[in-house]
């Protein structure tokens, strides 16, 4: 029966057109090289490149949705094809953004701006250093300078000499809104969420627990052992319940300080953030025992003869994690508050040294010493200590940990003798909680932009007057309160360092909160890479308070610019602990659109020096930090060296140096980025104007990956793809002559041990090519999977399903005329066809797929045809080597029936572009290349681009046969 039955549409008759249609579709398919992207014309190959560049950010950010979709938009972006309109507004402002930053170069790789962020001429007398400064090169470096003569006199509000302007603040609001979870299965879950639920309800009572919460609570009570053994761990990966912990660990954190935050009243964060850290270990201890207690775990049996400690206080913050995750943030703190009664007090804990610490404080006079034991076999050890003093007193302890021990035996001892540690004023008690201060209140006289800056807070937050005065003491420095101290006592008012650790948290749990919601929207099997959350860096939050504009509204001293990364970041943190301290856990699904934006963008991917840490693993490299100080003892510098070793042992170091006083960590950060910029120079086509050290530095690590390579596992596939390494991303997105280019830019740098191409290197450019066409994420293989009934679904499976045949075996036909006849024999005696044959003797040397590729097009269309009740017309040419098959459909709606396959059989097949017009279909098979000209790097990576995706390539001479007679009709 034919598929097309029932499916294809009709469409109003055509006007007449010319006899000769192939001549027209081929000309208007030669002008089709630009898109028009904001209504500016744009080359369709940087079209290719910025959107490859963006995938390898998307990739970065671990949004696989997105990067999948700019390489597959990639692959449309042929010359001659017709790639989509409409594309979405985020991908639209990112192209426009990236092309203008491009300035006319080539995108994709190496930054083009960071020629112009040099600062000093680089040396070339030696290779290995750089004296650019770099992206995480922080703002102190670039703080104004200080006045050249200090004020006569200090002014409690100074005014700033410009002319004030208010700043425009983005003040709009946004609903935030989720996809919704997706269900744990119930054969993993099964009875297991009732009873947690019912668990909850004692201990919190009058909650019930909506269907939702109920399923992931089950979840909640999984121990990753259990998913193990229960053979789960396909549907549900362990980092399901990583990403739980981790927001059950962030919303554990804000529970305590919000309640902290009502009571305490710590003269410095240091004493807020060790009170913190007593609290939440002894918070975790209670929550941990209830849990084992009421026998919530599921684990394996293995696991369950001996379980650690830290099994149930992860399962506890799983549950928290999901209680948060459900909306359910309130019953977590009503947990929380019933089974650790200090949670609105201070901690019987707090303020107490260890118990080795009071052991020794108790005893030392007598001697103190300690001896050690452990039993049980290496996989569950347990280590007991024993504490002797020098008057015969002993105690014991036992733990999984020899640090364990010891403090068990500490306690013990202390426990045994209570005389002695009160002999000694040594006793452990609650320490009595700081009496409450009032309110802070807003600046009387605080100048016209901090005092705007707070009303815009205030209507961007949707805070009311009530809190005017935590926003001021949001935005006011150190600096300030040292020099204006009458005005600060005033208002009870403070420095932001408190609000700005305790907002570090809820910092935090607003990322997790956003970052788990679309994880497991998106599915159940995470990998490392999608479940990782990092903590936001004081370079992500300074970002943030730039664009709150905070710096204008910032009381500092007169020294203090408040253009820094750290007063930004602090002042930016303390405004979110400001408004969360009003709004609560409204912040969850009502922020300001600025804070929803850049809690969108934050990127949960390594840093630099891990990412290169990552690449070295791949490729066999090994390196080492080293640092160098400089600057006096207030103003020390640091310059970080690598010293990178391939694995054929040659070593290549490389120092990068940044302007003005750097900490150890970012110039370790800028030595890693600087060498992964470089790496990516190629793409750009900036060779030729690198300096020779970056010149020595590309080739170095260029070798190394060649030597290097190894057999890469699938999932390092996947990265060296995202990264576009060896130049990987260009072949999988149809793009050979960027491919060629970048071979033949790489080929000088290699020296002559590059003309030699490692067996690893072709395995590898046949294994992406593999994966991207016919692999597991391909866009064939997400087409044959639509489960739809629709139209549009069958119309996407058939294409499938006919672009494998295409690709794995092909057609017996030894020529394109053999097929046209065979096709012609089987299609007349139902459909009308006509066939124009003007190849002459023109000679076309097709690929081992372009057999099937014609086959399948001419099957696809005449089905249509015949479903229609209308004829086929077909004319065939060959220009510059090059077969061109026209097909015309009349009274078929063409974009409809052929759009999916003319894309997959684009996407699949090496050297095939089909285009779908009004009224026909346009194949284009381009023929076998000339290779021997070619760098080795070059051909390797052609070979395996023009070889069948499911089968190894025949030669030329297999399926090339010298030009026959026409055909008639």
């Amino acid at each position: 029966m034919n598929r097309w039955v029932g499916i294809v549409s009709l469409r109003e008759t055509a006007p007449p057109t010319p006899l000769h249609r192939i001549a027209l579709a081929i000309d208007a398919a030669r002008s089709r090289t630009s898109y028009q992207l904001a209504g500016l014309p744009v080359p369709y190959g940087r079209m290719r490149s910025a959107l490859r560049a963006l995938g390898q950010e998307q990739a970065r950010r671990h949004d696989w949705g997105r990067y999948t979709y700019c390489v597959d938009l990639a692959g449309d972006f042929f010359d001659g094809g017709h790639p989509p309109t409409g594309l979405p507004s985020w991908l639209i402002n990112e192209l426009q953004t990236l092309l203008e930053r491009g300035s006319g170069q080539r995108t994709g790789g190496r930054r083009a701006q960071t020629a112009s962020r040099r600062t000093a001429p680089r040396p070339a007398q030696h290779g290995s250093v750089s004296t650019r400064q770099s992206r995480n090169v922080p703002p102190e470096t670039v703080r104004p300078a200080r006045s050249a003569s200090p004020p006569t006199e200090r002014r409690p509000f100074p005014e700033a000499v410009r002319p004030y302007s208010r700043a425009e603040r983005r003040l709009s609001v946004h609903d935030v809104t989720y996809s919704a979870l997706l269900e744990p299965p119930a054969s993993l879950v099964g009875p297991s969420g009732k009873e947690v639920c019912e668990i909850l309800g004692k201990a919190v009572p009058g909650w019930v627990a909506g269907v939702e919460a109920t399923a992931w609570l089950g979840l909640a009570a999984e121990h990753r052992s259990h998913l193990y053994e229960s053979h789960h761990a396909d549907q549900v990966t362990p980092h399901v319940l990583g990403l739980l912990d981790r927001l059950g660990a962030t919303a554990l954190d804000v529970i305590l300080l919000d309640a902290y935050a009502r009571w305490a009243t710590p003269r410095k964060a240091g004493e807020q953030s060790n009170d913190h850290a007593r609290r939440r270990s002894a918070a975790g201890v209670v929550l941990g025992r209830w849990v084992s207690e009421q026998g919530l775990v599921r684990m394996s049996a293995g696991e369950a003869q001996q379980p650690a400690r830290s099994v149930f206080e992860g399962v506890a913050r799983q549950i928290l994690g999901v209680l948060s995750l459900c909306g359910e943030h309130e019953i977590a703190r009503r947990l929380v508050a019933t089974l650790w009664p200090d949670l609105n007090r201070p901690s019987s804990e707090a303020g107490v040294a260890d118990p080795v610490t009071l052991a020794y404080t108790a005893f030392h006079k007598e001697g103190i010493t300690y001896s050690y034991g452990e039993e049980g076999p290496d996989h569950r050890k347990v280590f007991r200590a024993t504490v002797y003093t020098g008057t015969g007193r002993t105690a014991e302890g036992a733990a999984p940990s020899k640090k364990g021990a010891r403090a068990a035996a500490a306690r013990a001892l202390l426990d045994a003798y209570p005389q002695g540690a009160s002999a000694t004023g040594v006793e452990r008690k609650a320490t009595p909680a700081t009496p409450s201060v009032a309110s802070p209140l807003a600046y009387a006289q605080s100048g016209n932009r901090h005092r705007d800056a707070v009303s815009d807070l205030t209507a961007m937050f949707e805070l009311g007057h009530r809190a005017s005065g935590l926003l001021a003491q949001a935005l006011t420095h150190g600096s300030w309160v040292q020099e204006n101290r009458a005005a600060t006592a005033a208002a009870r008012q403070r420095d932001n360092h408190l609000l700005a650790h305790h907002g570090s948290y809820v910092v935090d749990h607003l990322a997790a909160h956003v970052r788990v919601r679309q994880a497991l929207a998106h599915g159940l099997t995470p990998d490392e890479d999608e479940a990782r959350i990092l903590t936001a860096s004081d370079d992500d939050t300074a970002r943030l308070g730039a664009s709150l504009q905070l710096a204008e509204g910032l009381l500092t001293s007169r020294g203090e610019g408040g253009q820094g990364r750290t007063a930004m970041s602090d002042a930016a943190q303390a405004v979110v602990a400001a408004a969360w301290r009003v709004n609560g856990t409204r912040l969850l699904s009502r922020r300001p659109a600025v804070l929803d934006d850049w809690l969108s963008s934050l990127e949960h991917q390594h840093d630099p020096v891990t990412i290169l840490a990552s690449m070295a693993t791949t490729y066999g490299f090994d390196h080492e930090y080293t640092h160098t100080v400089s600057g006096a003892d207030h103003l020390k510098s640091y310059t970080a060296s690598v010293e990178l070793r391939d694995a054929q042992g040659r070593t290549h170091q490389w120092t990068e140096r940044l302007p003005g006083a750097s900490g150890k960590v970012e110039a370790k950060k800028a030595t890693a980025e600087a060498i992964v910029e470089i790496l990516t120079t190629p793409v750009n086509g900036a060779v030729d104007g690198l300096p020779a050290p970056e010149r020595d530095l590309l080739g170095f690590l260029l070798r190394g990956q060649l030597d290097g390579l190894g057999r890469p596992t699938e999932r390092q596939r996947t990265r060296i793809l995202a990264r576009g390494d060896l130049g990987t991303d260009l072949l999988t997105t149809g793009d050979p002559e960027a491919f060629v280019a970048w071979a033949e830019r790489v080929g000088p740098l290699l020296g002559p041990d590059g003309t030699s191409v490692p067996d690893a290197l072709r395995d590898l450019y046949r294994k992406v090519l593999d994966d991207s066409r016919t692999g597991p994420r391909s866009l064939l293989r997400r087409m044959a999977a639509d489960p739809g009934p629709a139209a549009s679904s069958v119309i996407r499976r058939n294409a499938a399903d006919a672009v494998r045949r295409a690709c794995s075996s092909g057609p017996l036909a030894a020529s394109v005329r053999d097929i046209v006849q065979g096709w012609w024999r089987d299609q007349a005696p139902t459909t009308g066809i006509t066939v124009r044959d003007d190849m002459g003797q023109q000679v076309f040397w097709p690929l081992p797929v372009h057999l099937g590729a014609l086959d399948e097009t001419l099957t696809w269309c005449g089905e249509a045809a015949e479903a229609a009740g209308t004829r086929i017309d077909v004319e065939l040419t060959v220009q510059d080597g090059t077969l061109h098959v026209l097909l015309s459909l009349d009274q078929v709606d063409v974009q409809a029936a052929c759009d999916v396959f003319a894309r997959l059989m684009s996407h699949t097949l090496p050297y095939t572009d089909c285009v779908v017009g009004d009224d026909h279909v346009l194949l284009r098979l381009h023929g076998w290349t000339e290779m021997a000209s070619l760098h080795p790097l070059g051909a390797a990576g052609m070979d395996a681009y023009v070889a069948r995706p499911l089968d190894q390539r025949r030669s030329p001479e297999d399926v090339a046969v010298p030009p026959l007679g026409a055909l008639g009709e």
